[in-house]
């Protein structure tokens, strides 16, 4: 239990510094009420550009992984302890003490700590989220699928703990798209042509 809570703590800790809240910040603006007001690499990205929505999704990314490392180095490199870091770096992501526990939906933090905990089924659950997204042009549905999927491999290949690490995880991002979600049932969530812009990236260029 000493263990779990430490790791939780730095987990929340690193989980705290919002990339997004940062490059706003950079721009004399606050990214809370810039676009969808969410935090996160696809606001960042739809308000400041490609490129500031890239370097918000490695903030985010990074921010995980100095978790793991301290957690790692004190309790070693297992599946436990990079998912309940992970656990802690999403709650601080999405509940940052520093803004009235009002942050984003820490979607970048769970891939990243997916990953983590079992690199293979990781990037295999990841593909899967990719696909959904693709599939229904819902970033949403994609934030959901990739911790859900993720359930079954994880507890099978390093235990029941986990696979209740990966549920948590999973019921952490269905808290966090909640409206998201109820939106695109209603047929009013912006959808997102993945396809697309990717498209018109490489014609850009």
């Amino acid at each position: 239990m000493k263990r779990a809570l430490i790791c939780l703590a730095v987990g929340y800790s690193c989980g705290c510094f919002l990339s997004a809240a940062f490059a706003g910040r950079r721009r004399g603006v606050s990214i809370f009420q810039m676009g969808s007001g969410n935090p996160g690499m696809a606001n960042a990205m739809r308000c400041f550009g490609f490129g500031t929505g890239m370097a918000v999704l490695a903030g985010d990314i990074l921010k995980t992984v100095a978790a793991w490392l301290v957690t790692a180095l004190l309790f070693g490199r297992t599946a436990a302890v990079a998912g309940v870091t992970a656990i802690g770096a999403v709650l601080g992501h999405n509940f940052p003490f520093w803004h009235r526990f009002k942050g984003g939906k820490g979607v970048a933090v769970t891939c990243s700590g997916v990953v983590l905990m079992l690199p293979g089924w990781g990037f295999a659950a990841l593909i899967a989220g990719a696909a959904a997204v693709i599939l229904t042009r819902y970033l949403c549905v994609g934030a959901v699928v990739i911790p859900a999927v993720f359930i079954a491999p994880a507890a099978l290949t390093a235990g029941p703990a986990a696979g209740w690490i990966a549920a948590t995880m999973t019921a952490l991002a269905v808290v966090s798209n909640w409206k998201s979600l109820v939106k695109m049932r209603k047929g009013t969530e912006p959808e997102v042509d993945v396809i697309g812009l990717i498209r018109e990236k490489i014609k850009q260029k």
